[in-house]
């Protein structure tokens, strides 16, 4: 079957810039190890396969499959838009994390897409030996900061943790296998480190997400995650009871995007751009 496999830069309208997507389409027939297989060849954090309905997706990393991947969930909705004659409105996506809306507007040369996650579900808060081993994976003592190291999932669950500046953050190196073994330790592989500090005017935090025990030493731009902190920092009290947020992350290779994020009770839904960087085909 001939299939066509377009590269795609989500959360930003620069090339090069915001974070990678493979997408292919149609993704009928492959099995779950061939699907594997391309995303590893794609190389990204993840890539989405879409089946020939166009309305299910299913998402992967190099390494596996994971129930729902935001940026590559906007790539995929401006391929569709832009190169496979979806029309603009709203539709039903189905992934293994359930059904979601997304909806496509038009938006100048970039579609703008918005994506509502599931509804949050907190879990456990890290208890002191297990926030120790997370102290010696990235270096550094987390005693003095304010809010819970805590599972959060708005579809793909992370643990988030605050960090005191902006550079702090930028200077964070975790030890990889240290960290998987944190992971491994509160079931939970992806670790999506942020702070408040105000350092660009309309951005209401800075983060960055190492997940490497699902493949991934760090995700450049991250919807599920921004998904989660959003909802988390309004159940702590952090954004002044505003129902939007607006992210910037950025990885270690200097990759940056801006995921906007608003909060309907118990529901975040993320909104953003893509820009398609190259795309091909094969036959398989």
């Amino acid at each position: 079957m001939r299939r066509q496999i377009f590269q795609v830069d989500a959360f930003t309208t620069e090339r090069f810039s915001g974070n990678p997507a493979g997408v292919v389409y149609p993704s009928d027939g492959l099995e779950e190890h061939e699907m594997i297989l391309l995303a590893r060849e794609l190389g990204n954090s993840e890539s989405a396969f879409i089946m020939s309905d166009m309305k299910t997706l299913r998402f992967f990393t190099p390494k596996q499959e994971v129930p729902l991947c935001t940026h590559a969930t906007v790539a995929s909705y401006h391929v569709m838009v832009t190169s496979l004659g979806l029309p603009y409105g709203r539709h039903v996506m189905h992934c293994k994390a359930g059904e979601l809306s997304v909806e496509v507007t038009e938006d100048g040369t970039h579609p703008l897409i918005s994506v509502s996650q599931k509804a949050v579900a907190y879990g456990q808060i890290l208890d002191k030996d297990s926030q120790s081993f997370l102290e010696r994976a990235i270096g550094f003592s987390l005693a003095d900061i304010s809010l819970p190291i805590q599972w959060v999932s708005t579809g793909n669950p992370k643990i988030l943790v605050s960090l005191q500046s902006l550079s702090q953050l930028k200077a964070l190196n975790p030890d990889r296998q240290a960290l998987i073994a944190v992971g491994n330790r509160v079931g939970c592989p992806g670790f999506y480190f942020f702070t408040l500090e105000k350092t660009e005017e309309g951005v209401d935090a800075h983060a960055r997400m190492f997940s490497p025990g699902s493949g991934v030493d760090e995700d450049p731009v991250t919807g599920n995650a921004a998904g989660a902190l959003a909802m988390y920092l309004q159940r702590y009290e952090k954004i002044d009871g505003r129902n939007t947020l607006m992210i910037r992350q950025q990885d270690s290779l200097g990759r940056f995007g801006y995921i906007r994020v608003r909060m309907d009770g118990e529901i975040p839904t993320i909104t953003g751009t893509s820009v398609t960087v190259c795309e091909g085909s094969m036959d398989w």
